[in-house]
């Protein structure tokens, strides 16, 4: 059984890495040229698909994140390439597959190239299975339908406007609904199920990768390309219940990820407005959305209390209308006045608490420190030889993908299977290796949470790491990135090999992640060794190996003392010796649990 998911070492199907940093660091383009690439680089997005097409004489036709050209095996105009990763997709004939695989077939046109139709379609079948006991909504008897709503506590919505809803059905018991997912608003891709004795319960098929979103026509008949991109059924359905100009979209995974398989469907639309919930996930998953789905076609529903989810809205008798007018774009100019970000500069204040970040459930004392986990900020985590540094960021690191971080593991010291063992006792809470039985049903759990896997190990490039960083973050929305550790990524490749101090090549390597973590709004946290002291010396900010530019580029910096006590025990605590956020600095003890692996504050509760 396959426990962890993969990011390719080599990916040779990606658009080089030229291409990735143009799309993360477009909005600095004044500051591109200190990042550490050729001179002779790119300056537009889609130029390595858009050369390799001119050289072979296709034409195509540019759009917000793909180019769209005739499919030569259905010979429709229906075949998307995405812009950034290479991968296509045509929408009629299904056929799909990376950029290594569209290479193939566009250098040998007139040969057969075996493209097969991806599995994720088998949801289809699922579906049609289901088909013969399902009832759509707009047969149901009057009675029927207000019933239903009664039951998501939606009574005041109007059933003619519900009627207009495409693909919603419900089952013979009256107990679920049905919200088909439509690739390119043409093929049903996959759905989504919700409970009606519990709407909270809501599931997606296929659950780990969707390529189709729900979508409602506006009830004000137009040439509208505006959209209200949502996040959950109840939320599609309260918009659709109100007369609007909008078209309304529903994401299939919610605001856990955006696929780059469901971008084609969404090309149509020359303006999103993206009306997320106000907690700190959804706050970070509409701007994280926004880099993929182009920043200046989107605008953004600020989370404030006068502006909740559509549903709250509803309940709350506020004014849908009134709310959509208030949709702030995602971007501004490089010079701006207060009055640009006024509102957002109101919604922080309002929402005080998520900005301090997420918080942690196994280490409450560190919260009451750092605040929380706040993307874009960068962490230093260091600690003596055999201190617990990578069994703590692990357990750190796990507790935040269970609240739904996707989160990337680039663990070049210890092997990916090791890691995956530790993270899996610490998801257990005990001996796995004593539990065998179990462990095929922890093992389903744990492939659930947003985990990727870097397949390095030992000394690697900074260059080829950060080739599959950026792809993780454009195709995954990687949250949160941590490389263990900053060492082994140090003294290689022609640009480290002419004679540079090691100092130097940390400073490149802090300087370039800095960066990343800023302009990808993704945290970032190093591990790194400090240097050689005495033993009997407690570990200061200034221990940290190399110069100064690794302490004064973090934003937090975390270590692990080693405290030996007058009974010759040795007593753990963390050290929060940099906070740019609040200022607030502490310790925390640490206790380890050898049973579990966890140094949880929890672990006696």
């Amino acid at each position: 059984m396959k426990l962890y998911r993969s990011i390719k070492s080599c990916s040779k199907f990606l658009i080089p890495r030229e291409l990735f940093k143009q799309k993360l660091y477009s909005s600095t383009q004044n500051q591109t040229s200190k990042i550490s690439l050729s001179d002779d680089r790119p300056t537009s997005g889609e130029y390595f698909v858009s050369k390799l097409l001119d050289s072979l004489k296709i034409p195509y036709k540019n759009q917000f994140t793909c180019l769209l050209i005739r499919c030569s095996f259905c010979n429709n105009t229906s075949l998307y390439i995405n812009k950034i990763t290479g991968w296509f997709i045509c929408t009629h004939c299904l056929r799909c597959g990376d950029w290594s695989i569209f290479k193939s077939y566009a250098n040998k046109h007139n040969e057969k190239i075996c493209v097969p139709t991806p599995k994720n379609f088998e949801a289809v079948k699922d579906f049609k299975n289901k088909a013969d006991s399902l009832i759509n909504f707009k047969l149901l008897k009057t009675s029927s339908k207000k019933s239903i709503l009664k039951s998501l506590n939606m009574e005041d919505l109007k059933l003619q406007y519900l009627d207009r809803i495409p693909g919603l059905y419900v089952n013979s018991e009256n107990s679920s609904l049905y919200l088909t997912m439509m690739l390119d608003n043409k093929t049903i891709v996959g759905y989504k199920e919700i409970k009606l004795e519990n709407s909270l319960n809501q599931n997606t098929v296929p659950d780990d990768c969707c390529w189709g979103i729900a979508q409602v026509p506006p009830q004000i008949p137009n040439h509208s390309q505006s959209a209200i991109i949502v996040d959950d059924f109840k939320h599609l359905l309260v918009l659709a219940g109100h007369q609007s100009s909008h078209h309304i979209i529903c994401l299939p995974h919610g605001v856990r990820k955006l696929p780059q398989e469901l971008l084609p469907s969404l090309e149509y639309f020359n303006r999103l407005i993206l009306w997320f919930g106000n907690d700190q996930i959804a706050w970070n998953s509409a701007r994280t959305f926004a880099k993929k789905l182009v920043e200046s076609r989107c605008y953004f529903i600020r989370p404030t209390d006068d502006q909740p989810s559509p549903y709250l809205a509803y309940k709350l008798g506020l004014n849908i209308e009134k709310i959509l007018k208030t949709a702030d774009k995602m971007v501004h100019p490089s010079i701006i006045q207060f009055s640009t970000i006024r509102n957002e500069v109101f919604a922080e204040l309002q929402n005080h608490d998520k900005t301090l970040g997420m918080k942690w459930t196994k280490f409450p004392a560190l919260n009451k420190i750092i605040g929380g986990h706040r993307r874009g900020e960068l962490t230093l985590l260091t600690g003596p030889t055999g201190s617990g540094k990578t069994t703590f960021i692990s357990e750190y690191s796990l507790d935040l993908a269970e609240q739904g971080l996707p989160t990337l593991w680039g663990s070049f010291e210890i092997r990916n299977q090791r890691l995956a063992k530790i993270m899996l006792q610490q998801f257990a809470k005990e001996p796995v290796h004593l539990n065998l039985d179990l462990f095929d049903n922890l093992a389903d759990q744990f492939e659930k949470l947003p985990l990727y896997f870097l397949t390095f190990h030992g000394p690697q490039p900074l260059n080829m790491v950060m080739d599959a960083v950026m792809n993780a973050v454009y195709v995954h929305d990687i949250g949160h990135v941590i490389i263990d550790n900053v060492q082994f990524m140090m003294g290689i490749g022609a640009k480290y090999d002419m004679g540079s101090e090691r100092f130097w090549q940390q400073d490149s390597i802090i300087a370039e992640f800095r960066r990343f973590a800023t302009y990808s709004n993704c945290h970032v946290t190093l591990v790194m060794h400090p240097r050689k002291e005495k033993d009997v010396e407690q570990l200061s900010i200034n221990s940290i190996f190399g110069t100064a530019k690794a302490t004064q580029e973090a934003d937090n910096i975390l270590i692990i003392q080693n405290k030996v006590m007058e009974s010759l025990q040795i007593k753990k605590y963390l050290q929060v010796s940099k906070n740019r956020y609040s200022g607030n600095l502490g310790v925390m003890s640490l206790e380890f649990n050898k049973k579990s692996l966890s140094f949880s504050q929890q672990n006696d509760k």
